[in-house]
């Protein structure tokens, strides 16, 4: 018990200051989520059926948000195109090639490109990308909440969608990339203003579709390294808040540089922490 106190409680053994909140147990931690990052990506590679990526993103549940999201707000729903799915595929292939996330290739190569060698000759287009969600509701409350995003999925100018989801490795990390492709052929009547248009990106994890039609894998490694890196944001801010309340109770007075690098330091954690937790949009 008294070990336990000379961790999380000020005491005298601790100089005053609960010992988990000391700088070399905070580096003990911090290198204990890298050592565990780069431990669970290799039980992911040795043993995909454990620990590996299962993806619960179906392109067709993307749509299907999408269109209930446009028709809750009076606009028609979008229609699924083919050549539009093939376009949001080839652009995933394509940044996993190239290792990149971005609209724009590293050499040079629009959007619009995979949509024209897709067949589809397009009046008005527009892309979002995603990656690092768990589900396809996730991904689409993201978009629907930033601006940018929000205007493709509510332009009235689109009247088809495709959408791929693709696994690979995106900067030496698996990953499941989410491609929106929006259009309108142009054979369409001419809508007032725009033209090709790009906007949208977002982030999580994933697995082969293969894969989920035999047994998928009993969990994702992104997943386990969320709730590891948030557990120990928990620790340290639970740490944190008994320290204070007893320091308070003792009248123990150490308002020092350390306590401010303390808050800086939690606030940090808690800001990486959000981004993990709902992933990226760019």
């Amino acid at each position: 018990m008294s070990f336990l106190h000379h961790l999380f409680l000020p005491r005298e053994s601790n100089n005053w200051r609960a010992r988990l909140l000391h700088p070399s147990l905070i580096l003990v931690l911090i290198i204990y989520v890298v050592w565990s990052q780069q431990l669970i990506s290799g039980v992911s590679n040795s043993f995909p059926q454990i620990l590996g990526f299962a993806s619960q993103i179906p392109p067709e549940q993307i749509i299907s948000l999408t269109n209930a999201e446009r028709q809750s707000r009076g606009l028609a729903p979008l229609k699924l195109n083919s050549d539009l799915s093939q376009a949001a595929q080839a652009k995933a292939g394509d940044m996993f090639a190239r290792d990149y996330w971005a609209h724009v290739s590293p050499v040079g190569t629009q959007p619009w490109y995979f949509i024209t060698q897709a067949g589809y000759t397009y009046r008005y287009a527009a892309e979002n990308l995603a990656r690092d969600f768990s589900d396809p509701a996730s991904i689409v409350a993201a978009w629907v909440t930033s601006p940018s995003h929000r205007e493709n999925l509510f332009s009235s100018k689109y009247q088809d969608i495709g959408v791929a989801v693709v696994d690979g490795k995106l900067g030496g990390r698996e990953t499941t990339l989410v491609v929106q492709m929006f259009g309108t052929p142009l054979t369409s009547q001419p809508v007032v203003g725009g033209a090709a248009s790009f906007t949208v990106q977002a982030e999580e994890p994933a697995s082969p579709s293969v894969a989920l039609a035999e047994a998928g894998p009993v969990t994702s490694p992104f997943g386990v390294t969320k709730v590891i890196s948030l557990a120990i944001l928990g620790l340290i801010l639970a740490v944190l808040i008994i320290d204070i309340v007893a320091a308070g109770r003792q009248k123990i007075v150490r308002w020092t540089s350390k306590s401010l690098a303390h808050f800086i330091f939690l606030a940090t954690l808690l800001l990486a922490a959000l981004f993990i937790w709902r992933g990226q949009i760019l």
